[in-house]
């Protein structure tokens, strides 16, 4: 599945978010007679209804090389070919959003008329803990183990220890370099654009701290 297939995914999870505190946001109008909103509380209350939202999501795939010779006072033996070397193809979901639980009060405007509001939302981030490894499609693409399971680390265990580990952090780096941070800005900036919308504001203003948007 590709970046473009994904991110319409993820747009048409926001669309139903948004519907759904569409509708959150109806009923509190509703139960206070439809008033007009002069103040950012309530705004900032049903953007923090969801404490981490996800905007985007890269699927990529990553060479990771891993060696490991001895160390210490038998650390010659990497000179005669003692050593152990694994590459992996590691493949995987980064996932990048916003952490609303790091909006303030003074992060959302309204005016006094209820016409206008600006929101500033905070700098958009990769999501690390939830980081998935696609383990069905990832693969070792070679290994060679010359080195005494006593002096270094059995395989499985390298590759849980260290392979997997720096897959995980090669996956994010190459998710960065490909612009996941800036997209993830463009889109939430559009999507709470549309989220101000919904109140009834008639110019609406949404800034992500970071990106000059």
């Amino acid at each position: 599945m590709n970046n473009s297939v994904l991110k319409i995914i993820w747009n048409s999870i926001a669309i139903v978010g948004l519907v759904l505190i569409g509708i959150w946001i109806y009923r509190i109008l509703a139960d206070n007679g439809g008033v007009t909103i002069t103040s950012g509380k309530p705004v900032l209350e049903a953007i923090k209804h969801v404490n981490k939202q996800i905007f985007v999501e890269h699927y990529n795939a990553v060479d990771v090389m891993y060696t490991e010779i001895p160390q210490g006072w038998l650390s010659f033996l990497g000179s005669v070919g003692v050593k152990q070397e694994i590459v992996v193809l590691v493949r995987g979901r980064v996932p990048a959003g916003f952490d609303l639980q790091k909006m303030r009060e003074d992060d959302v405007w309204v005016s006094s008329d209820g016409k206008r509001a600006q929101i500033t939302l905070p700098s958009p981030e990769v999501f690390e803990d939830n980081v998935v490894i696609d383990f069905e499609n990832s693969r070792i693409l070679s290994q060679s183990d010359r080195c005494p399971g006593f002096i270094c680390q059995n395989t499985l265990v390298a590759y849980q220890n260290e392979v997997l580990p720096e897959g995980r952090k090669l996956l994010i780096d190459f998710a960065i370099r490909n612009n996941i941070l800036e997209q993830t800005a463009k889109d939430g900036r559009d999507y709470y654009e549309q989220f101000l919308k919904s109140f009834g504001f008639e110019e609406v203003r949404v800034i992500v701290s970071g990106y000059g948007l």
